[in-house]
């Protein structure tokens, strides 16, 4: 036996195995929606610690409103950790991050004549409005961080909150659908079904 035919083999054998271990675990369980399997893991979100970096988690809140802000009080960008994606080193937002917090805090002290952080949410969408309109290119750092919450990028918050009802498994579960159940119960005269 040569590598190619070892690898091609054990795939083989591990696929039957898995799909085996499915389909008996698919037998005994009933039917209900898996949800997203990704749930909140605690500590996962980046905390901030810098002044930019505050100024990042209000721009959070007011994008995607938490807690504190949302009037239903629903989880937002800052408990979907859309901070670990504004300042993850493999995208290029992080070298900008600190003048994305100096625009924002100035506008803030123009419009209102108090820091970002100082403001309401009222006035905090006003201000984003308002450098969204002055610099153009700011407009992907709120995709950035509404995909990170939608997206499901670190938990899966955003998708719960949208109603996602997780990946499909096929339907194996729904009482409703034959299957593993015999399609008929009539043989034909030599002994094979219809």
């Amino acid at each position: 036996m040569n590598r190619r035919q070892f690898f091609e083999r054990m795939g083989g054998w591990s696929l039957a195995t898995l799909l085996s271990a499915v389909a008996a675990r698919a037998d005994d369980a009933p039917y209900e929606t898996p949800g997203f399997l990704r749930k909140p893991v605690p500590g996962a979100c980046l905390q901030p610690g810098t002044d930019t970096e505050k100024t990042l988690t209000a721009v959070l809140d007011a994008i995607v409103p938490g807690p504190t802000t949302d009037p239903e009080g629903t989880a937002g960008a800052v408990e979907a950790c859309s901070l670990n994606v504004l300042l993850d080193a493999t995208f290029p937002f992080l070298h900008y991050a600190d003048m994305f917090a100096t625009i924002i805090d100035g506008q803030a002290q123009d419009l209102h004549g108090a820091p970002f952080l100082q403001l309401t949410q009222d006035q905090r969408v006003d201000v984003l409005v308002a450098v969204q309109d002055t610099v153009p290119l700011l407009r992907l750092a709120y995709r950035a961080i509404r995909s990170a919450f939608f997206g499901g990028a670190y938990n899966g918050i955003g998708l719960d909150y949208v109603g996602y009802p997780g990946p499909n498994l096929g339907y194996r579960h729904v009482p409703e659908f034959s299957f593993r159940a015999p399609v008929c119960q009539e043989l034909t005269a030599d002994g094979r079904m219809p």
